[in-house]
């Protein structure tokens, strides 16, 4: 097991916090952390640091690896000459860069870029689902606010073009996008849920609507 396995497992443990409690409060899945805790996991820095910032160990933890890298430092002055550093082939790189996805976060009404989120790629699914069939969004307002979405608020999107009856989706109608309950109704209609200042649902043609996306998880913003 390495030392920052070790390191998150100890701190964890310290906090009081079981794997779960860890996870949620990283915005990880209980499966990588616990994958990442036996030592099992290869992380990135960026990932790294999210989760000993949340266990309040990353400045000591950067602290320690210092004194160990000056002393691996001194070591390596006293090698004999000669000695040739190993470096990771290419294959190594390449699964390294298969374990963390990027994705972009974007601003819902204009597209824009307005962040980067980083996650595990496990059984070669995220969230459950092929990788390229997760997005991130946004929320731009307190529309949703009924359903535990507020403004500010991140919102993982499976891209489908299904509807499933009282699931919550992201769509374009009339040009505009929009995030709503959908039920589908007779004669292709499909209700929406009311937001936090209609006073009763309304009816869209189905015809109208372009399905974006179901979204399937929500990271409340603090």
């Amino acid at each position: 097991m390495n030392r920052l396995a070790v390191k998150i497992k100890e701190s964890r443990i310290k906090a009081g916090l079981t794997e779960k409690e860890l996870a949620k409060k990283c915005g990880l899945s209980i499966t990588y952390i616990i994958q990442v805790e036996s030592g099992k996991k290869i992380i990135n820095e960026s990932v790294a640091d999210k989760i000993l910032k949340s266990l309040g160990t990353k400045e000591d933890f950067v602290k320690e690896e210092k004194v160990i890298e000056k002393n691996k430092e001194t070591k390596s002055a006293h090698k004999p000459q000669g000695t040739i550093p190993v470096q990771p082939n290419q294959t190594w790189a390449d699964a390294l860069a298969g374990v963390i996805k990027k994705y972009p976060i974007y601003e819902l009404y204009t597209n824009k870029i307005i962040d980067y989120k980083e996650l595990p790629i496990i059984s070669k699914k995220i969230e459950g689902h092929h990788p390229d069939k997760i997005m991130f969004v946004k929320s731009p307002n307190n529309d949703m606010e009924n359903f535990r979405i507020n403004k500010d608020d991140v919102l993982t999107v499976f891209i489908t073009k299904d509807i499933q009856n009282y699931c919550i989706y992201l769509f374009e109608i009339n040009g505009k996008k929009m995030i709503r309950q959908l039920k589908k109704e007779a004669n292709k209609k499909v209700k929406l849920s009311k937001c936090a200042n209609d006073d009763c649902a309304i009816t869209a043609d189905m015809s109208k609507m372009k399905i974006l996306g179901k979204i399937i998880k929500n990271e409340f913003s603090i």
